[in-house]
């Protein structure tokens, strides 16, 4: 992949790199084009790919409210978002002046990796000493999942975690801090904003398709 392997928190040259990744994250955000529906083609496409692998595929519905936003999706991307050994990258975005493809918008990912893939970045996603990183086991649908916040400069908050081992597959979503809405203010993402509202959110991941 891959652009999902690169949660490596472990040095200013990882930091710059990530912030490059959020802006090319936000470049394939605004092209998931809800009218023409082609991300979530995409998300079809790859789903499909794994189904033929043996695996399940988990996801949280063609939509869902957090924060008192509405999230669209899943939607995949063209190219560079295939995930090393096997897996699927999917984002469910919300646009901030509610015009499905216009404006700013928020995001949150959601990857699910096959076992090989999982071996290939879980120390490295779980087991960091960069500073900055605190981590602590959650409960969602009574199974034991770990959850990782991340500082970064004068943000205390700038990127969140939630990883769930289903045996098979890995379940591994994220979401990064936008900046506040207005200086002073809460941040683009609602996840960033209240952590464990992605905790909740988890709780209803289920199977696909429905």
């Amino acid at each position: 992949m891959s652009r999902r392997n690169l949660h490596a928190f472990a040095s200013p040259k990882a930091a710059t790199l990530c912030a490059l990744i959020a802006v090319v994250a936000i470049a394939l955000c605004t092209s998931c084009d809800d009218k023409s529906e082609s991300g979530y083609d995409y998300f079809l496409r790859d789903a499909a790919a794994m189904q033929a692998m043996g695996l399940p595929v988990y996801w949280l519905g063609r939509e869902f409210n957090a924060g008192g936003l509405t999230f669209q999706g899943p939607y995949g991307v063209g190219f560079g978002g295939e995930v090393e050994g096997g897996g699927i990258f999917m984002q469910y975005i919300s646009w901030l002046d509610g015009t499905p493809g216009e404006g700013s918008n928020t995001s949150l990912e959601v990857t699910e990796y096959s076992r090989g893939a999982w071996d290939l970045v879980k120390d490295r996603m779980t087991n960091s000493l960069a500073p900055g990183i605190t981590r602590r086991a959650v409960s969602v649908q009574g199974e034991e999942a770990v959850f990782i916040l991340q500082a970064a400069g004068a943000r205390p908050l700038n990127e969140i975690w939630h990883i769930l081992d289903r045996g098979d597959v890995t379940v591994v979503a994220s979401a990064n801090s936008g900046g506040p809405v207005s200086p002073g203010g809460p941040d683009y993402s609602p996840f960033i904003n209240t952590p464990d509202l992605l905790i909740q959110v988890m709780e209803d991941l289920r199977p696909y398709p429905e």
